[in-house]
């Protein structure tokens, strides 16, 4: 699977007795059942698909201006996926099951393959390491460095903590 499957499978669980499961506020909110298999594929592609062109527009706005379009860049794409939301969860069975974090976290690591994960761990290291160069190198750079640095440490923890759950569930199947 590739990445924004890996992404995508933090929203959705499959219970014990088989129903799919839709969190649209990922561990925040409650679960909503999704009919049929065909509604589940559609579903969980769409929301695949937001993921990717959210992660594009955020990217490319952020080429014309470096901290404000990328900014009302994703405050856009959260006023469409809340009314969004607000066209699918209607049709959607609610229900009482939540989604911890750990489930989350389990679901996305099982998703990811081990390569692209230690491949996004060292990136992730890298720009952490050219945040604090710049940190101590560009005084000019400050906002953007600082930025650099937390962005990008959290997402090495989040991706070392993957590696750490994928490691342990591959070794309790043997």
């Amino acid at each position: 699977m590739g990445y924004f499957d890996g992404l995508t499978s933090g929203s959705f669980k499959t219970t014990e007795d088989g129903r799919r499961l839709f969190f649209p506020w990922g561990v925040l909110g409650s679960g909503y059942a999704i009919a049929s298999e065909q509604d589940y594929l559609r579903l969980r592609q769409q929301v695949k698909a937001y993921m990717v062109v959210t992660l594009v527009l955020v990217i490319v706005s952020g080429m014309y201006e470096p901290y404000l379009a990328p900014l009302a860049a994703a405050a856009l794409l959260v006023c469409f996926y809340l009314v969004w939301m607000r066209r699918v969860l209607p049709r959607l069975q609610r229900s009482d099951e939540k989604l911890s974090l750990q489930e989350s976290m389990r679901s996305q690591a099982r998703a990811h393959g081990a390569v692209s994960l230690w491949l996004l761990e060292i990136v992730s290291i890298a720009l952490v390491v050219a945040g604090v160069t710049m940190l101590a190198f560009d005084p000019g750079s400050r906002l953007t460095a600082l930025a650099c640095t937390v962005f990008f440490g959290l997402c090495a923890a989040k991706i070392a903590r993957l590696l750490i759950l994928r490691h342990r569930m591959a070794a309790t199947r043997l």
